[in-house]
Formats: structure tokens, sequence, C-alpha cells
């Protein structure tokens, strides 16, 4: 393993396929790795639907981020900031009041946005496909990117993937859901707790692990103390998944895959990890592994290493 002294950070940024849309686009790797280059130790992060990747998969932890373990194994790792996220361009429609405009940024847009990581890496690298790992909302993208263009792909990571639920649904979306939210990061770390037993949330997040995330994200959002946060998503959310229909095929994968998740999870609980696991019925080789005392959040919590090392295994393992 590498000393995270010798890694190197890039930040890279491309065009869109839209005027005036810039992505941003975060790559970690061993000082030395030239190549050839290989699609199975070639990663791209696709974050869910609240935080951005950069200021999620490589936040500074001790020891090292998700980012930073994968590049110490020899790997090449991107993470990838949709469009309204993070320090890619803001839609026009975020400088104006939320109500004057319909949700910004929903699936099918940001779909265009992965499209265009993936051939900006596979180009710079000479590559014909690389590993796709998405957490929540970014295991919609990431599966429904594999089912379109799979020959790109060359395994899958769905960590903690939304489907649908075994609850009822709630009501339909409000009447108001404009085109942004604001998400107050003062609340983030106790909403992150209370996932886990009350006599658990102590140890769950180490209290500088909670800072460090909070003043990563503070670095890249413009807005004093909060995020501005794409409602396109949600607007997704009661559109498909609260109406019981998918936003895509499990069954039409057809990559090595695998679905991990925390036993705490209540915003994709496990049912939904394993009721997308029962569906890859034609992904060649499946893996369903349930991380014990982890939430939604398990890759910035005291067992994120369980996490790490478990998909770098499966990345690891010859098929």
């Amino acid at each position: 393993m590498l000393p995270l002294s010798s890694l190197v950070t890039e930040e890279l940024g491309f065009d869109a396929r839209d005027d005036g849309i810039r992505l941003a686009l975060r790559n970690k790797h061993p000082a030395d790795y030239y190549a050839p280059h290989q699609a199975d130790r070639t990663v791209l992060f696709l974050h869910g639907a609240t935080f951005p990747g950069g200021a999620t998969f490589d936040v500074p932890l001790e020891n090292g981020s998700w980012m930073d373990f994968l590049a110490q194994r020899g790997y090449d790792v991107y993470a990838l900031d949709i469009r309204g996220y993070g320090k890619s361009t803001r839609p026009p429609s975020f400088d104006q009041p939320a109500e004057a405009n319909p949700p910004a940024i929903d699936t099918q847009m940001a779909l265009r946005d992965v499209d265009k990581a993936v051939e900006y890496i596979l180009s710079r690298r000479g590559l014909d496909k690389l590993v796709l790992v998405g957490w929540s909302w970014g295991a919609t993208l990431a599966g429904s990117y594999t089912v379109r263009a799979g020959a790109k792909v060359d395994r899958l990571v769905l960590y903690s993937p939304q489907w649908l639920s075994d609850t009822p649904p709630p009501a339909g979306a409000p009447d108001n859901l404009g085109a942004w939210r604001d998400v107050s990061l003062s609340t983030v770390k106790e909403r992150w707790r209370q996932s886990a037993p009350e006599k658990e949330r102590r140890d769950l997040i180490p209290e500088a692990v909670g800072k460090a995330w909070l003043n990563a994200l503070e670095e890249v959002d413009p807005l004093p103390g909060a995020l501005r946060v794409p409602n396109g998503p949600v607007a997704d959310f009661y559109r498909f998944w609260s109406a019981g229909k998918p936003m895509w095929e499990p069954g039409r994968v057809s990559v090595p895959t695998l679905v991990i998740q925390g036993e705490w999870d209540v915003e994709t609980p496990p049912d939904m990890g394993l009721s997308v696991f029962a569906l890859l019925t034609s992904a060649p080789q499946r893996r369903y592994i349930l991380v014990g005392e982890g939430t939604h959040s398990l890759l910035m919590e005291k067992n994120r290493r369980q996490l790490f090392s478990a998909v770098q295994s499966f990345l690891a393992e010859r098929f």
C-alpha cells in the first residue's frame, strides 16, 4: 500500500454538451501511475441527491478518504460533481427565487453529465471501459448508465441504491417544489445521527470526521452555512419511486455488480438493496454485502473501512 504522501490530486474541468456548463471532476492516483491504464482499476464515483462528489468521496479523514483508499492501492479514481453541485456550474435558475422555475437537474439531465464524464476519462486514459460506483441517487445514475452503455462499464457498484419501498409511499410532490432547496449544514450531522440506535450515536461519527466533512462542503458552496441543491432528484422521487415506478431495470445489467449498504440505513434500507440484488438476473456475477452498524452515510462513519475494503475486494476479484 502506498503512503498518502505519494498520491497526486488533480482538479479537472471540461465542458458539458450545453453552452456555459462546466463540469468538475476530481482525480486521485499514485504519482508514478503511468500507462497502460486498466479498466478494472479506473473508478468513477457518482454522488447522491444532496452532497457533491469531490467534497464527499475525498474528505480528508484520518487514514484517508475513500478515494485515498483506492489510490493507495494503485487505482485511478475520479469523483464527478453533477451540474448544480459542488464545483460544477450552477444553472441560471439558482440565481432566481426557487419558485420561479421548475425543479432543476433531473436524473435524465444528470445522465448526460455522467456520459460526458465517462467519455472524458476514457479518452484521457485511452480506455474503452471503467468501473462505476454510485451512492444513493448516484446508484440510480450508475445503474441507468450501465443499462444504456454497458459496453463502457467494466463492473458496477451500487452503494445504498434507491428502489421501491415496502412501506406506503408519501403523498405526491408539494405544489411549491421549486428549482432548488437550501440544506442547512447545521442540521446535517444531527439528522445523520438520528439514523442509528440512540446508544450507538456517540461513537458512530467521530467528531473530527463530521467536522472535516462539513468544512469540505462549506468550501465548495457559495452559500454560507448551507448547500443550494437541485430539486430535480426530489421531483423524480415523487414521479417515479413513490408512485411505484422504477427508474431503471436491474435485470438488463450485464456486468459484474456489487450491492452494498449499512444495516441502519433508513433512507434506502436493506430491503431496497436486496430487491435490486434479486433483480440482477443478467449480471454474470453479483454480490450483496450488508455492513453492520452503518447508516446511509457509512462512507464517513467508524466502520467505513469495511465498506472500502469490501468494494476494493470486489474490484480486485478475477472473474
